[in-house]
């Protein structure tokens, strides 16, 4: 079962929580902290300056070099540095001592979290990476035995189908591959796709019970980064994720 939430955040914040659990520090830059590059780029001045003033430990924070795949990699005893120029969407982890990132700007932040190890996991998903979250699911179970209904998921903001306008040959695809639920039509009839939808019903077909959703589009949002609504001067966004006390 699905339930729904609103970011909260203040005009002067440079951030927003995620509520992955108690135990958990979720958030997500907004776009007044400026751009914050490709995933790997802790030495960005944007990226660098947030971490920092978010007390996040710059030396132990992954990041991946996105590609809007469906490739999820597992962060052990690697430094991540060994990750960073690596082709991939999400990482997973049953560290504590880290925080796994990715960059979105109208892609969705999934945020994955085993309520009974502890193992967590970050994706970004797309309309090409869509399923993504099987994917880290099938790896949270062969690397920590994880099963799909101790996890609580939280999609985190993204495009919606208010504004997620596509061809139709892009919306034909969607539905025949994730069903009518996952599409959407606009007023004038123009075609539409529905991210967030699409992540909920493959999430809860594979097991998992808890998944919240964030309702806010970045589109509509100027605090929020956007490719659609800004182009090409659009903010990534960082999305992060890791134990509460990590010390920086």
């Amino acid at each position: 079962m699905s339930s729904h939430f609103s970011l909260t955040y203040g005009s002067g914040e440079l951030w927003c929580a995620i509520p992955a659990g108690r135990e958990m520090r979720a958030g997500l830059s907004l776009a007044k902290a400026g751009d914050m590059a490709l995933a790997g780029r802790h030495d960005a001045p944007h990226r660098a300056a947030f971490l920092n003033a978010a007390g996040i430990p710059i030396d132990r924070t992954f990041g991946l070099h996105q590609c809007h795949s469906k490739s999820v990699l597992v962060a052990d005893d690697q430094h991540p540095e060994s990750l960073a120029g690596v082709d991939a969407d999400g990482l997973v982890t049953a560290r504590r001592d880290v925080f796994l990132t990715v960059t979105i700007a109208d892609c969705l932040p999934v945020f994955l979290v085993d309520q009974t190890s502890g193992a967590f996991g970050l994706v970004h998903s797309g309309w090409k990476g869509t399923g993504i979250v099987l994917e880290a699911l099938r790896v949270m179970a062969w690397a920590f035995g994880t099963k799909a209904s101790d996890v609580a998921a939280v999609i985190g903001p993204g495009i919606g189908p208010c504004c997620y306008a596509v061809p139709e040959e892009r919306y034909q695809r969607f539905r025949a591959e994730f069903g009518a639920h996952a599409v959407a039509r606009g007023p004038t009839g123009d075609y539409r796709l529905d991210l967030r939808a699409a992540n909920v019903r493959l999430m809860e077909a594979a097991g998992v019970k808890s998944v919240a959703v964030a309702e806010d589009c970045t589109c509509c949002s100027p605090a929020l980064g956007s490719f659609r609504r800004e182009g090409q001067g659009f903010h990534r966004m960082l999305a992060f994720i890791g134990f509460q006390g990590v010390a920086p």
